[in-house]
């Protein structure tokens, strides 16, 4: 079907805009606007984080397939899941296969020539940011490369009646995927007129490509050469060419040569009217000049870019003056005025930005409180003094002061940089390491030696001494460091209030420190109160990592002042652990008794060939498909969101329907493609679930704190997701590495507090994070409804730095607040802080505050 333009896409909209309850009303307007800026120019949704920007972009992409049109969707690979939920539950035809994340997944749809199902075919296709990494040179397998000459004999086949002379001797070029793809894209070029883009594509492929015996061996594929360049070219035929093209979290990488800009670039092939949609809540984060990136992604033209950045240079001047002497200087006050009214008109055709400052809640709040309109976010910095360290600690900062300044760069980098890494702990734990690994061997001091070291040397060495000798492992280091010890003070005194809590962090060793110690401390006290805790001993090591449990509880026993043995821990610990099992056994033994007497009335399809397939297991007679009841019953309880084992039918009945969406994905298992799982499919997954279930749920430790890092796999994020936006189940705390917890992630729902644990010099980084918890139906909007209701403590989403005072740390997170003033300045509307609307500049700074840009829709 041929798309019938932007006009029927503007109608189809606007027939059942009216009626559509899936959109409030700031998103209908987003929509609105974008129908009248696209049938010129690409657009970008800049919505605050949380605002709801995937809606809107599916209202369009439901548009453009009812009009005929062809989609791309580009998104990181970890929110595949969620876009196809959110455009399956917009209409099930616009719900994609699945996710193409690879070049194998890509040639798989065409492993089977009756069956092959071409990507060009589908209206709406969903591809991962990371796509184009790929690794070709000398020993690639021919089936990474062979789509290209494929394409070429398959193209010369049909107009000369014959593949290439030695196509049938090439052994290394057979590739029954690629084959099958080359013809596929060669007989729907066929179809389409001359000058279609497509076939200017092929055609410029065919007379570029040199056919040979030896002319395209996979050392010739590496990045940026011609024949790469060719072969992208080559996949982008068989995705097919787009109407639009939509990028979510547009704001990543920029760099030339990335896999994003690759797809953009070289491989997307688009129809005569297509367009870019741009989906990113930071679409700057770290100067003015990204500006110049983001347009180019939506394909500006380089002379209006270039008018564009003019003025947004022109306004960061401007308000760079301006924030100095807005009280006193009338020039500069109107200066602002002018310049500001010059960047909204210079950016408003193209960019659609809603905040908070629209959202009926936080409106609400601005009256109810009378502070500024952003203050519902509280920045609550956490300080460690150096004045409060003990002696040991402070004799340490000093040490790493020293052997900064010792240190050579070239000789010895990790020393150099000890004074960067001091507040995370990282630096000085890989020391501490370091200096005992190499002890036994160390003879830097023998005096036989002819290579003595140098006077800088021999400093450098005794600092290392000094750090070294505090203590015995650098693991230990970490479960005594002031920053993770203050951190904890402060998460334990948020749940004493029953506030769960979400800490960013880098390092990962630090970061599993602050989570073994959390349960530690949590366990002990458990133990204390005789209050049941997962875990019937203490594990030689946790979780994917060689660290001891066991250092963890030693330290957790000395910093609460607790006189047990391990061997009395383990004791507490195993006699708690039988009386709750006994109470679990006892529980289990109804369970499928319950699930079965409301499985009709809570399950759907899916959700029901599962659970035959659970209770076919449990009869099962082989081993490898017996499932542990017991591990199922303690996962479907802990997901409750409810103590104790008093649970209705109902609530079990959820809780088994919960468990089985984390754990699988939407599509996981069905093998035949057809939308459902039929119960031979769901006993085949089975064996895959029962496998996640135990190691999720067995309880190797405690749950109180989760650790969520690059390691983690998808399954495990979305059983943490669920458990930490319910109130009363594990973890109450997570712990994510930024990279992996940034984006996508919903985790809003029981949880209002975020700390910052390693500072970042990224403000767009931040406003990612802290968007986890800032999002719509958040805990806080509910508190702060019930306060509306009944009065109270005026609730905030709280957001928690830690800084280490009088170190590097310190500076770090001074640049950080610059370029983070610099970010509110454009995109937030926020020029001016709530701290300087003092007494008698109340008028002259409300408005100035109108003044600021604001991309709104109107």
């Amino acid at each position: 079907m041929k798309f019938k333009g932007w006009e029927q896409v503007a109608n189809i909209i606007s027939d059942s805009l009216s009626t559509n309850e899936r959109l409030n009303s700031g998103q209908k307007y987003s929509v609105r606007n974008l129908i009248k800026t696209l049938p010129t120019s690409g657009a970008i949704i800049a919505d605050e984080v949380g605002m709801g920007k995937t809606r809107i972009a599916v209202e369009l992409i439901h548009a453009v397939k009812q009009s005929g049109g062809r989609v791309l969707v580009v998104v990181p690979t970890t929110l595949g899941f969620q876009w196809q939920s959110e455009l399956e539950e917009r209409d099930k035809d616009l719900k994609p296969k699945s996710v193409i994340r690879s070049l194998w997944g890509f040639l798989d749809a065409y492993s089977d020539e009756d069956t092959a199902e071409p990507w060009a075919d589908e209206p709406v296709i969903l591809l991962s940011h990371n796509f184009a990494n790929w690794r070709l040179g000398i020993g690639s397998k021919a089936e990474r490369w062979a789509l290209l000459p494929e394409v070429y004999g398959q193209y010369h086949k049909l107009h000369n009646g014959s593949v290439p002379r030695g196509y049938h001797k090439r052994t290394d070029l057979v590739s029954w995927e690629a084959e099958i793809c080359a013809k596929n894209i060669v007989n729907h070029a066929r179809k389409l007129p001359q000058k279609h883009i497509i076939n200017k594509t092929l055609s410029d492929i065919v007379i570029s490509f040199k056919w040979g015996m030896s002319g395209f061996e996979g050392d010739v594929f590496y990045a940026g050469s011609e024949y790469r360049n060719l072969l992208e070219k080559t996949v982008g035929l068989g995705l097919g060419a787009f109407d639009l093209v939509v990028i979510d979290e547009a704001h990543k990488s920029r760099d030339e040569t990335s896999s994003l800009n690759t797809i953009l670039n070289n491989i997307v092939l688009k129809a005569e009217e297509a367009r870019n949609l741009a989906m990113t809540a930071t679409p700057v984060e770290l100067g003015v000049g990204q500006w110049d990136d983001m347009l180019s992604r939506i394909e500006l033209p380089k002379e209006k870019r270039d008018e564009i950045l003019e003025v947004v240079k022109n306004y960061a001047q401007v308000v760079s003056k301006f924030k100095k002497t807005w009280r006193s200087d009338p020039i500069i006050r109107q200066q602002f005025k002018d310049i500001s009214n010059q960047f909204q008109k210079a950016l408003a055709p193209y960019l659609f930005r809603r905040d908070k400052r629209q959202d009926e809640t936080i409106k609400a709040f601005h009256r109810a409180s009378g502070l500024p309109i952003n203050a519902y976010r509280r920045h609550i910095p956490v300080n460690i003094e150096v004045s409060e360290l003990t002696s040991e600690w402070k004799k340490i900062v000093c040490a790493v002061e020293g052997l900064s300044a010792a240190s050579s760069m070239q000789t010895d980098s990790t020393s150099k940089r000890a004074r960067l890494t001091l507040a995370n702990g990282h630096g000085i734990a890989g020391i501490i390491d370091k200096a005992i690994n190499a002890s036994e061997d160390d003879d830097a001091f023998e005096t036989e030696d002819v290579n003595l070291p140098s006077k800088k040397e021999q400093r450098a060495q005794w600092w290392h001494s000094i750090i070294a000798n505090s203590f015995q492992s650098g693991e230990e280091s970490l479960y005594s460091h002031p920053a993770i010890l203050k951190v904890i003070d402060e998460i334990e005194s948020d749940l004493s209030k029953g506030q769960k809590a979400l800490v960013f962090g880098k390092m990962t060793k630090p970061m599993r420190a602050l989570v073994n110690l959390l349960n530690a401390r949590e366990m002990l006290r458990s133990l204390q109160k005789k209050r049941y805790w997962p875990q019937s001993k203490i594990h030689e090591t946790t979780d994917n990592s060689a660290e001891s449990e066991e250092l963890a509880v030693k330290a957790a026993l000395y910093q609460l002042n607790i006189e047990w043995s391990i061997n009395e821990v383990n004791d507490r610990l195993a006699g708690q652990y039988k009386v709750h099992t006994n109470k679990l056994d006892k529980a289990k033994n109804t369970l499928i008794k319950n699930i079965e007497s409301v499985k009709a009335e809570v399950f759907d399809s899916r959700t029901l060939a599962l659970f035959e397939a659970f209770k076919f297991s449990l009869k099962s007679k082989e081993p490898e498909k017996q499932t542990n009841l017991t591990d199922f019953a303690n996962a479907i309880f802990e997901l409750i969101d409810k103590e104790g084992f008093e649970f209705s039918s109902f609530e079990i009945a959820q809780g088994f329907r919960d468990l089985m969406n984390v754990l699988t994905a939407k599509n996981e298992g069905d093998q035949n493609g057809d939308g459902e799982l039929d119960m031979d499919e769901a006993k085949g997954l089975w064996p895959i679930i029962s496998k996640r279930v135990s190691a999720e749920f067995t309880h190797i430790r405690g749950g109180l704190a989760r650790l969520m890092y690059g390691g983690t796999e998808a399954h495990s994020r979305r059983v943490m997701q669920l458990g930490f936006n319910r109130q009363n189940s594990f973890p109450k705390v997570i712990v994510a590495q930024s990279a992996v917890g940034r984006e996508g992630l919903n985790l809003h729902q029981a949880c209002r507090v975020v700390y910052l644990l390693h500072p970042e010099w990224n403000p767009g980084v931040v406003e990612q994070q802290i968007g986890r918890v800032d999002r719509l139906g958040s805990r806080w909007q509910k508190e702060f409804e019930a306060f509306q209701k009944q009065g109270g403590v005026l609730p905030f989403i709280e957001v928690k730095p830690v800084i280490f005072k009088g170190t590097y740390d310190e500076y770090n997170w001074q640049v950080l607040d610059t370029r983070w003033d610099e970010l509110r300045s454009q995109l937030h509307g926020v020029i001016l802080q709530a701290s300087e609307r003092t007494r008698g500049d109340e008028d002259i700074y409300d408005e100035l505050c109108r003044a600021a840009p604001d991309f709104r829709p109107k």
